[in-house]
């Protein structure tokens, strides 16, 4: 049952925040569109006139609710992040604005439905910017590689070197006979790989400082394929493992388990819901694209699967079952130690 007297819906934007406060008999007390500041909130809090700890306040996860959310817990108020895809099955309705909405949130926090999500804390976040910046580094450098290869294409020239941005390579191309504007071009985007390399390379010093002070990311990293980089990205994107009760939540929240389709005695397995965390499920198929016998066990699972629904499918499973071990290596505090079956029975 829920005990606080007072209930704000916030419909926050990247400027604006729309503020509803309910009480418990469902009368709307204070109503305003607010600046998404910290001007703003205290300017709002003045205006309710109500004392902060008396009030539960709920905000949706866009990109600004971190800092947001921080500076409501500071003020006093208890703050719930709202699971968005739960909340709209439940309101279920078609009416769509900033005063809709922020009702709609206080209502369901007084009626004891609002669906919450999990609030990362601040290290967690910071993590999670950490891993994703690197990450972008990544995808534009790759942007490059893929223009300065349209350049090459665009003149009907094969590179004869399968590294385009290795020594040998940049050689040859700094020496390729090009007419403007594609040899300017080409100056350009060279210069930007070099530099982003270089960046790249910075922030994995980082990483590999990161994990040996990170017991949990040394866990993760004894699982075969699971690296510097995974493994702290795995722990960025999930934070508290022990939010989840069982290891299938966790591969629920990185939209890795099947979706199912039910109707009387019938059950239908389709494709992963590919609902959750994008960065996490990406990280894991990536992980597997270097599966080796080494691997042992985990390699026998992968081929079990490849023989029977292909190479994509046996990704995407073996992906989930690495997720699985890291929950319970987290659980158990147990490094992993890759064995075949069959090495197990000769024991």
């Amino acid at each position: 049952m829920n005990t606080f007297q007072y209930h704000l819906g916030i419909d926050l934007h990247k400027e604006t925040s729309y503020w509803t406060l309910m009480d418990r008999d469902r009368t709307i007390l204070y109503k305003k569109n607010l600046p998404a500041s910290k001007e703003g909130m205290e300017h709002g809090i003045r205006e309710m006139g109500v004392a902060p700890s008396l009030v539960e306040a709920a905000i949706e996860p866009v990109s600004q609710w971190g800092w947001y959310g921080d500076m409501l817990a500071d003020k006093g108020f208890t703050v719930h992040l709202v699971d968005v895809y739960k909340s709209k099955l439940i309101a279920g309705t078609k009416l769509k604005n900033d005063r809709a909405d922020s009702l709609t949130l206080a209502d369901m926090m007084r009626s004891d439905f609002l669906p919450t999500a999990y609030r990362a804390p601040e290290q967690t976040r910071d993590m999670r910017e950490f891993m994703r910046h690197r990450a972008f580094l990544v995808r534009l450098r790759a942007r490059v590689r893929g223009r300065v290869h349209q350049i090459l294409w665009k003149h009907g020239v094969i590179s004869p070197h399968s590294d385009l941005f290795g020594l040998r390579a940049q050689k040859w191309l700094g020496e390729l006979s090009l007419r403007e504007p594609y040899a300017t071009e080409r100056s350009e985007l060279s210069d930007m790989w070099r530099d982003l390399s270089k960046r790249i390379a910075e922030h994995d010093l980082s990483c590999r400082e990161k994990v040996g002070r990170t017991p949990q990311a040394q866990l993760l990293m004894s699982i075969p394929g699971i690296g510097v980089i995974t493994s702290l990205t795995i722990l960025a994107e999930v934070g508290d493992f022990s939010r989840f009760k069982r290891p299938e939540q966790l591969a629920s929240y990185a939209g890795l388990v099947s979706s199912s389709y039910s109707s009387g005695d019938r059950v239908r397995l389709g494709h992963i819901t590919h609902r959750g965390s994008v960065r996490l499920r990406t990280a894991l198929v990536e992980a597997t694209n270097t599966v080796n016998p080494k691997w042992g066990a985990l390699h026998d699972f992968y081929l079990r699967i490849k023989e029977k629904k292909g190479s994509k499918v046996a990704r995407v499973a073996l992906a989930r079952k690495m997720l699985v071990l890291s929950w319970h290596l987290i659980a158990t505090d147990q490094y992993f130690k890759a064995v075949r079956p069959s090495d197990s029975v000769k024991r």
